[in-house]
This record gives C-alpha cells, sequence and structure tokens, in this order.
C-alpha cells in the first residue's frame, strides 16, 4: 500500500508557489479539489477525474460560472529548455477561449506553475462528461448488437459539423456574438497575467498570450478528430474536444525539417484509421487544409454506423495496410438496407483522396440538413 501511495504522490507532487499537489487535493487558483482517480495519460500529460470540495484556500475567491462537481483536470509537464511542450501548451489553452460555441468544449480555469527543477507545468481544468465519448456509444452498440439509427446519426453530425464551423469558418465565429468572445471572467485574466509573468524568458509564437486573438480572423484546423474526441454533454450534445492538436489552417510545408517535424507530430498525436492522406503522406511543397477535418468527419460517420472504421475494415476485409487503403480511399460499405443512399454518398464525398473534390464545412452542413429535413 505504502509503494502505491509513493507512486502516486510521485505523479502527483508538481509544488509550486500556486498549484500545489498532496496524495488527494490539488489546488488551483486558489480553488481546491479533490483528485477521483486517473481519466488518461501521454508522454508529457495526465488527466484527472477532479471533485471541487466546496472550499478556497487562501488566494480568495474566484467566479467560476456554473458550478460543476466534477471536472477533467489536464496537467502538461513541460521540461525545462523544451519551447516547443510550452508553446503546445500554451496554443491548447488559448484555443479553449478563441472557440465559443455550444459544440466545443469550454475553459473553465487554467493555471501555469513553475516547478523546482526549472520545468513548468500547464493546468487545464474542463468540464467532465460523464455520457462518455462517441467511441463509447460505438463500443456499447457493439456490445448489445444493436445501431444506432440514421437520425440519431444525423443529429450527431450536425452538431459536430457546427462545432468544426466554428473552427473552419471565421465569419461563424464572428455571429457567436461579440458578447462572449470578449466577456472574460477573472480566471482567464488573471490567468494571461500570470503565464506572461512565468514565459518572459520563453521565446512562444508572438499569438499565444495575446488576449486580442480570441476573435481570430483566421480558419483553424483540428486534424484529430474521432470518435473518442467527440464527448457528449448532458443534454447530448457532440462536444469537439481536445483542442491540443488544433492549429491555424492552410498549414504549408516548404523545407525538409517542417517536413520532419509534421511528419513526427502526426506519427505522435494522430489516430492513423480517421488522418487524412495528405497528413498521412506530407510531402514538400504541399499543403493541409481544414478539409482534412472532412475527411476524418467521414470516417468518423462511418465508424457510427458500422462499428468500424473504413481502412480498418478494409484491412480485415482485404489485407491492404491500412495506410495504403487510406491515401487510396480503398474502402467499401457492407451489404446493408437500414441506411439511405443519401447518408452513404455523404459518407462517400467527405473521403476523397484530392481534398478540393470534398465539401468544405458550409457545404458538408446544408447536406446534413437535406438529409434530416428528408429522413
Amino acid at each position: 500500500m505504502e509503494t502505491i501511495r509513493e507512486i502516486v504522490k510521485s505523479c502527483c507532487n508538481l509544488c509550486c508557489c500556486c498549484c500545489t499537489y498532496s496524495e488527494s487535493y490539488v489546488s488551483l487558483n486558489g480553488r481546491r479539489y479533490n483528485i477521483k482517480r486517473l481519466l488518461g495519460e501521454s508522454s508529457l500529460s495526465f488527466v484527472y477525474l477532479v471533485q471541487q470540495s466546496g472550499g478556497t484556500s487562501s488566494g480568495g475567491a474566484i467566479s467560476l460560472g456554473p458550478v460543476r462537481e466534477l471536472y477533467a483536470l489536464k496537467r502538461i509537464r513541460c521540461p525545462f529548455g523544451n519551447v516547443e511542450s510550452i508553446s503546445n501548451a500554451m496554443r491548447e489553452v488559448e484555443n479553449y477561449r478563441r472557440f465559443q460555441s455550444p459544440y466545443i468544449i469550454a475553459l473553465i480555469d487554467s493555471q501555469v506553475a513553475q516547478e523546482k527543477d526549472g520545468s513548468k507545468t500547464v493546468s487545464i481544468l474542463l468540464p467532465f462528461f460523464p455520457l462518455g465519448s462517441l467511441q463509447d456509444s460505438i463500443d456499447r452498440n457493439l456490445l448489445k448488437s444493436t445501431f444506432i439509427s440514421e437520425s440519431e446519426c444525423l443529429r450527431i453530425m450536425m452538431g459536430i459539423a457546427r462545432g468544426l464551423r466554428c473552427l473552419h469558418d471565421p465569419a461563424a465565429r464572428e455571429q457567436t456574438g461579440s458578447d462572449a468572445e470578449t466577456a472574460q471572467d477573472t480566471v482567464s485574466m488573471s490567468y494571461s497575467e500570470e503565464a506572461a509573468l512565468l514565459l518572459d524568458d520563453t521565446p512562444l509564437e508572438l499569438d499565444i498570450l495575446s488576449s486580442q486573438n480570441t476573435v481570430a480572423t483566421k480558419s483553424y484546423i483540428h486534424r484529430d478528430i474521432r470518435p473518442s474526441n467527440i464527448l457528449f454533454s448532458a443534454e447530448g450534445l457532440p462536444i469537439i474536444s481536445d483542442l491540443g492538436s488544433c492549429c491555424k489552417a492552410d498549414i504549408k510545408v516548404t523545407t525538409r525539417h517542417q517536413l520532419s517535424e509534421l511528419q513526427e507530430w502526426v506519427t505522435d498525436n494522430c489516430a492513423m484509421p480517421y488522418t487524412a492522406p495528405e497528413l498521412l503522406n506530407i510531402t514538400l511543397n504541399s499543403s493541409v487544409s481544414c478539409r482534412a477535418d472532412i475527411w476524418s468527419l467521414g470516417c468518423t460517420c462511418y465508424t457510427m454506423l458500422f462499428g468500424i472504421s473504413p481502412f480498418e475494415r478494409e484491412l480485415q476485409v482485404s489485407g491492404v495496410s491500412l495506410v495504403y487503403a487510406a491515401c487510396n480511399a480503398k474502402f467499401s460499405f457492407p451489404q446493408q438496407t437500414r441506411y439511405s443512399d443519401g447518408l452513404i454518398q455523404m459518407i462517400k464525398s467527405c473521403i476523397q483522396v484530392d481534398p478540393a473534390a470534398r465539401p468544405d464545412i458550409n457545404e458538408l452542413l446544408s447536406t446534413l440538413q437535406d438529409l434530416q429535413t428528408s429522413s
């Protein structure tokens, strides 16, 4: 038992002047949260399920809006001297603040902490969704040998597409309303001030800490749309999560260094069955646009209907490699009469090797609305 306690303590004991851990709780910007369990982890981050304890520490009260009992706390460890890791973590926080949509996960609180060894830790407090993810729903259907209805599939697809429209289309972002975009709570403001102090010796991209960039004028791409990154709110709305992969669209690869970096990033961060060919097979002088998300959304829709991604199924059916199948859009549909030809054609239109042949997000939304009306 003592050994287990020591392991937990070593993982969680990231002490600093403003964010302290014990074996059972974390204090974040003056509020205390009990650590319930580990939800997930990667090479440099841990995600915990935490519960607000109901009191505040000596830092005083902070307005967090509607009180939620359970939260997901993401802790990103940025090693000393690793500029890329802190830059990526700060970009993720800024993305949560930038995109205001009921279909995109919202930031509750965030903080940058200086560690004794010179490293920095970025803490991100997000809502916890007990209904789980779209992948959980797909897995339940497989276990029960049940299928999602076409109307429910279209409802979920509409929600995801509306969330992506907020990323892809700057005009749609402006329509969310100036109040939602300019109203910054006390947590966000104190975070930016603290971040500027802690990161004044770190050469980050200029737009990361600028509060004026909450209203962006450029298109953004998620780059990792897949069933496990779609969560469900208490009302059943699909919520796009994990904005750590999100960046400005129209990524241009002009040097071999950029090519190598992007290839490494894709290998480490993307789910191959849902990744577009232009990311799987990156070449010099190529670019990656928002339509890479359209490919991923088409694959996600296919998985909703049939319980397996199109290229994983092709691997089972014909034995071809997953990358070869994806880069050549080699896939097929199971024989079925459950879903309309219109829905099948919509999926086909999204999974096109040539990005220009795929619909943009507004065209896809129009198609989904037509399918909803006719169903």
